[in-house]
């Protein structure tokens, strides 16, 4: 078999587990995220990759198990990058979130420059917050984490997590209207 048909073979091969297994890919991805929107983009990351270095797959017998071992490390990648930014007291809004904040703030999410000082005014806002309010704002909002969950996690009952969150919103609301009338 010639470069180009062997290319061909291998190329089937990941559109076929692709067809096969995206669904229980999908699955793991979301169990080891909690964040489907994740998961989403990391699967498909991996899928993309394997299509654009087929001659490196020319040596893999077993396509699923590279696609899934793959996507397993890709999910640790960026469970290590987003666990240093929290070290390093980054905040990460996804664009859709911060789309909905400035226009309920009266600003244009076309505005890139105002999109990044809104960004920036958010994650000093979360950073100033009592620290358990700070963190149901994070488990809820940033990481896809249920009352339930968290409740079972951090002991502290369903209630006082929702009173937290209010609170967190309510000043939240506060800081970002006192700087959108600022600029």
């Amino acid at each position: 078999m010639n470069a180009q048909g062997a290319r061909a073979d291998i190329r089937d091969r990941v559109e076929a587990a692709y067809h096969e297994r995206k669904g229980s890919l999908l699955t793991a991805a979301r169990r080891m995220t909690r964040n489907a929107q994740d998961a989403e983009d990391v699967l498909q990351d991996v899928f993309a990759g394997a299509l654009t270095n087929l001659d490196a797959l020319s040596a893999v017998e077993n396509i699923p198990g590279w696609l899934f071992a793959t996507l397993r490390n890709r999910l640790t990648d960026l469970w290590r990058r987003t666990t240093a930014r929290r070290r390093a007291g980054e905040i990460a809004v996804s664009g859709d979130t911060l789309s909905e904040i400035a226009v309920a703030v009266g600003l244009s999410p076309e505005d890139h420059v105002v999109m990044m000082e809104l960004s920036d005014a958010l994650a000093d806002a979360i950073g100033a917050l009592p620290s358990e309010q700070r963190e149901v704002i994070e488990a809820q909002a940033l990481e896809g984490i249920g009352f339930r969950e968290l409740s079972e996690r951090s002991g502290v009952s369903i209630n006082t997590l929702t009173a937290r969150k209010k609170y967190a919103i309510e000043k939240l609301a506060r800081v970002l209207k006192d700087w959108a009338e600022s600029d």
